[in-house]
């Protein structure tokens, strides 16, 4: 059937006239060029290399790889459908009769000549990582690497391409329409697939999960590999059907018949593969949803609380061997007659002890419960003993997730990586509580109890049997005995942790507390770049603590805190009903493995920005100093979030890890309990931790409203009951923390801000490790203030309707006071919304230049303490009148509305030019204004919102730019100012704009003059009126270029008044933000119009609002 000598006598012909192929030539010389680039740029010692090439010795050989899976798919498409369209050129009767060659040997002979021409090309390419790799002290090799990644990337990926391009070209006949149809079928892969279905259609091997961890190894390859075993199959597959199909002379029926037959086998093969993928895929999906609703059957029986947990684990590979002694206290007002327990269900129950008795039990997937001669009276207790051993499922993790969230990619730079939420493997273990390793009382996530929140502080004690030359890592304080490791917590714990590895330890005490690092030997980087700092780290320790905990008002509360490096596929979300994900557990922080992608964990790129920072601001630093600088950086930046981020896009990656300290501040510390107020404990989180603050938010450039504001549409509209169960997970988070900040903004100035902070401070640190009801906080605090704040807390969560501030007036002056100058700033405030509401006042005194650096990045950047802003409640239909009486010069000044209607939300406004007054009395704090004083001129105003706004544009786009301009399918009514139309005018939102309670304009794209933007007022009065046009001022003046500075630009409005029609230029170059005068003209009760054009040489125009003030 198969000739191995034609085989190898084709491959070889065919391989010398595919290497004469210029297309191959061009194709192989690019991908060397392109790969040698990235490679200099990125990983050699040539300059600084990206630490996420460093650290893990896989990276060098799969990086390059991936890179090149997709062109090389579209190379193998054009040459393997022109190398079989070239054999219906040869006369197949002559080939046959003078060299007997079956099809099939033939077909084959073809592909292998093609598959060694690009294995070859791979291996070419891998020796620029390599020898880059080896010329680089910092990069780590794994030659093994270099041999896996080509079988199980490259392989099935030449396949599988090469099979179906022979088979195509085979049917269709046409070589243009089979690599127009192959070339959209990878189109439509990457597109509209892309990270869908787990990858299961990514043939190329770019976005399936192969990244293996220097800790752990390749991490549930299971999946990978059957996945790349399916496209080599079916490649192979297509190759016999190819040969089948060929139009050349068949040779022994029986040979033609059994080549179709092998390929409808190894067609049969590959589909039972697929269905294994798809089963492997998805029964992690089904067992999620077995199990909630298993724990909706449990959610409302009441239970005993655990008071002691005593646990004993051997550690057998795979699996672990456990025994549970609790001690369990019923707290509820009920007679108890069952017991039930959450326990990971891959864990198997050998036997329950009740009592020092037997106890049968059954199981519902992960309950376990008692019921068989059980009768615990209310404050009983009752001691039990679980023994029990298995595997861990992790698909028992983070059942609140929804599916989305679950399957989306777990990205590592350009690398998708396997979630996982537990490690229990042959030399390596990593167990939360989220994967229920140990049974607990409490019932997991589920639709019809969703607010059920954990009700118990435990006494917790681990005995953990550990192999040789292995480390365990819990909480609390470690005796070893042997090769058993004993942890004992000084104080209750809402739950703990264990992981066991080849780890090694670095320690420091500092004011009592241990501090610990646990790192792989092999990653020691830290020790020989910050080596300088190891006899001044207890100061620089000393110094961040005592920073953060000023910041916190709150005291640490435990012995230790523990930083654990994790393998780099350790995930973890962000949770309704909790305000920490997973990498923080008590005492014990869980960094991922040589840091990854944080920059902060670039110390040799720290260093390097910190000495252009040094050369810009002409400080001479020692490269001790340095290095204290790059420490402090890594830890307020990651750790402690004493510097804010410079930017984000709100509402977007809202599961970004987050390695806060401040969970063991207060969440595995204390809390309040309450059952229909269940998120009432997150509010109080998200209240106190003092975080510095994020400096730019871009949501607004892209959506036209930001995310907040988003929220706050959303919270108008729906109870907040209802979007904690169907809204997505980014606006519930948003949706809760804009709450908290309105609920204790409304209570600080309800009972005395100060007075109601001290409180909270006080409450939490005294209430250290243990669980407090909401009706014992609720009663501290009507003894403290004399006020019931159950009504407000309920009346807030369950309200929709919000109020709307319009900013009436602004005052700012420059008052000389005796023998110094201040400056008075007075702003009047009402409030035309439905509910009472809450404002917060900040003042900015930079100047404007003083933001040159915003893309810069800084190390250790010293951050200005802030001074805290002004809250004031307005009441509903209140007017206020606000006096602030400041030392230094504002520049601008911000109102944040917290939930109102107002868009935007939080209002930036410069002050510009401050008018000088000579003494008298100054003005601090505020009054309600009982009359508002209209203006004696009469004046009409029209807005881009009103109804006398309208725009035109006869321009008939491009189908380039009607693409362009049609990309956002959903029909919105603002748009982001980065969407810039070619050809309409757009509304979008900003501070700058002109608004009472919306403040927006519309936006074009500048053109020739074709679009217009038309205000046409309405008159009572006929007679001279002077024409003001609202501008941004100088942020008019956008991505004009470099020479803007000594350019002049022009807006051009066409004033249609009772004497005709003018056309004027105005030019904008230097306008004041606000109102600019434009001209004087007379109208008629008929009134006229004024209209702006879109001709300009900025990059956009904007439309908002005119003003006529009759003289």
């Amino acid at each position: 059937m198969i000739s191995i000598k034609n085989i190898l006598t084709i491959s070889t012909y065919e391989s010398k006239v595919l290497w004469r192929n210029w297309f191959f030539r061009i194709v192989g010389l690019a991908g060397i060029f392109f790969i040698s680039i990235f490679n200099l740029v990125e990983m050699s010692s040539l300059d600084n290399p990206s630490w996420w090439a460093m650290l893990n010795g896989y990276v060098l050989p799969y990086a390059s790889l991936i890179f090149i899976s997709i062109p090389q798919a579209a190379a193998v498409i054009f040459l393997a459908t022109g190398l079989i369209k070239k054999d219906k050129k040869l006369d197949t009767n002559e080939v046959f009769f003078v060299r007997a060659i079956s099809n099939l040997d033939y077909v084959l002979g073809k592909a292998l000549a093609m598959f060694k021409l690009f294995f070859l090309l791979n291996f070419v390419i891998l020796a620029i990582p390599f020898i880059v790799g080896l010329t680089n002290p910092l990069a780590t090799v794994n030659p093994m690497a270099f041999i896996v990644y080509p079988l199980i990337v490259s392989i099935p990926n030449i396949v599988f391409t090469m099979g179906i391009s022979f088979l195509l070209v085979t049917v269709i006949r046409n070589q243009p329409i089979s690599i127009v149809l192959l070339v959209g079928i990878t189109g439509v892969q990457l597109i509209y697939y892309f990270d869908k279905f787990s990858n299961i259609l990514d043939f190329t091997g770019f976005r399936i999960s192969m990244l293996a961890s220097e800790m752990s190894g390749f991490v549930d390859i299971e999946f990978a590999l059957w996945q790349r075993a399916f496209y080599f199959l079916t490649g192979i597959a297509f190759l016999f059907l190819t040969a089948f199909l060929l139009e050349r002379l068949s040779g022994h029926k029986a040979t033609h018949r059994a080549t179709a037959l092998v390929g409808m086998v190894l067609l049969l093969i590959s589909s039972f593969i697929m269905v294994n993928i798809w089963t492997i895929r998805q029964s992690p999906i089904d067992l999620r949803q077995e199990m909630i609703t298993v724990n909706g059957r449990w959610a409302n029986e009441p239970n005993l609380s655990i008071t002691s947990h005593a646990i004993a684990l051997e550690w057998a590979g795979n699996e672990i061997i456990s025994t549970s002694d609790l001690t369990l206290k019923n707290n509820t007002p009920e007679l108890l007659d069952t017991i039930y327990f959450s326990l990971n269900p891959g864990l198997i129950v050998d036997t329950v002890i009740v009592n020092e008795a037997p106890a049968p039990f059954n199981r519902d997937l992960q309950i376990i419960h008692i019921n068989n001669g059980i009768s615990i009276g209310p404050g009983q207790e009752v001691n039990v003993r679980i023994k029990y051993h298995g595997a861990i499922m992790q698909a028992a993790a983070h059942l609140e997730v929804d599916q989305k969230r679950y399957e989306t990619s777990n990205d590592f730079i350009m690398f998708s990586l396997t979630k996982k939420y537990a490690f229990l493997e042959d030399d390596y273990v990593l167990l939360t509580n989220d994967v229920l390793w140990y049974p607990d009382t409490e019932v997991g996530y589920n639709r019809k109890a969703a607010t059920k929140e954990r009700q118990s502080f435990i006494d917790f004690e681990l005995k953990v049997k550990v192999p040789e030359g292995k480390t365990a890592i819990s909480q609390g304080a470690v005796t070893v005995s042997g090769d058993v490791q004993q942890f004992k917590p000084e104080y209750p714990l809402p739950y703990i942790s264990l992981v066991i590895g080849d780890y090694l330890k670095k320690e420091i005490i500092v004011d009592s507390v241990t501090y610990s690092v646990f790192h792989y030997p092999k990653n020691d980087y830290f020790l020989k770049q910050l080596g300088l700092i190891a006899d001044t780290l207890s100061y620089l320790i000393t110094d961040v603590v005592n920073e953060y905990e000023d910041a916190q008002k709150l005291s640490y509360p435990f012995k230790r805190m523990q930083f654990v490096e994790v393998p780099l596929h350790f995930t973890a979300y962000n949770k309704i009903y909790e305000s920490h994900q997973a990498f923080l557990q008590p005492e014990t922080v869980f960094w991922p493995e040589e840091g990854a992608e944080i920059r902060q964990f670039d110390f040799s790129r720290q260093l390097r920005d910190m000495n252009t920072q040094a050369k810009k601001t002409n400080q001479v630093l020692t490269d001790k100093q340095k290095q204290a600088n790059v420490f402090n950086d890594l830890i307020r930046k990651v750790f402690t979030k004493q510097i804010g981020s410079r930017w984000v896009y709100d509402g977007k990656d809202i599961d970004n890890p987050d390695y806060s300290l401040f969970p063991n501040y207060y969440d595995f510390n204390s809390g309040i309990v309450s059952r229909d107020l269940a998120i009432l404990n997150r509010c109080i989180a998200t209240y106190l931790r003092n975080d510095k603050q994020v400096q730019n938010d871009y949501s607004r450039e892209i959506n036209g409203i930001s995310f907040t504001e988003e929220c706050n549409n959303l919270m108008r509209t729906t109870p907040l009951s209802k979007i904690l169960t169907a809204s997505d997970f980014s606006k519930i988070s948003k949706s809760v923390a804009l709450k908290s900040q309105y609920l204790f903004s409304y209570l600080g100035q309800t009972l005395g801000e100060s007075n109601f902070k001290s409180f909270l401070y006080e409450w939490v640190n005294k209430h250290q490790h243990q669980l407090n009801s909401y009706e014992e906080f609720r009663k501290a605090m009507l003894s403290r203030f004399h006020v019931d704040i159950d009504p407000i807390i309920r009346t807030v969560y369950s309200e929709t309707s919000q109020p709307a501030f319009e900013i009436l007036d602004v005052q700012k002056y420059e008052v000389t006071d005796g023998d110094r100058k201040r400056y008075q700033v007075m702003v009047k405030v009402k409030n035309s919304g439905d509910s009472d509401g809450v404002l917060e006042v900040k003042f900015n005194h930079k100047e404007n230049n003083d933001d040159e650096d915003t893309y810069y990045a800084k190390v250790n950047e010293e951050v200005a303490v802030e001074a805290p802003g002004r809250l004031s409640v307005i009441k509903q239909g209140e007017t206020k009148l606000f006096g602030y009486v400041l030392d230094e010069k504002p520049n601008a000044i911000t109102i944040n509305t917290i939930i109102s209607r107002n868009i935007p939300s939080v209002i930036n406004m410069s002050l510009g030019t401050l008018s000088n007054r000579e003494g008298g009395m100054l003005f601090d704090g505020e009054q309600v204004v009982d009359n508002e004083k209209n203006s004696a001129q009469y004046e009409v105003i029209v807005d881009n919102e009103d109804k006398q706004f309208t725009h035109f544009s006869p321009i008939e786009p491009t189908l380039l730019k009607a693409y362009l301009d049609n990309r956002d399918t959903v029909v919105k009514k603002y748009y982001g100012e980065w969407n810039t139309s070619y050809s309409s005018w757009l509304a979008t939102t900003g501070s700058d704009f002109y608004g009472s309670v919306i403040r927006s304009a519309h936006f074009t794209r500048s053109g020739g003059g074709e679009k217009l933007a038309t205000w046409t007022p309405e008159f009572k009065e006929e007679g001279f009126y002077d024409i003001y046009v609202y501008m941004r001022g100088k942020n008019q003046n956008e991505f004009v270029g470099r020479e803007s500075a000594s350019k002049q630009f022009d807006y051009n409005y066409i004033i249609r008044n009772g004497d005709g029609t003018d056309n004027i230029k105005y030019n904008i170059t230097n306008a004041e933000p606000g109102w600019n005068y434009l001209g004087s003209y007379y109208f008629n009760k008929t009134g006229g119009s004024i209209s702006l054009t879109d001709k300009c040489e900025l990059w956009r125009v904007y439309a908002d609002a005119v003003k006529w003030v009759k003289q």
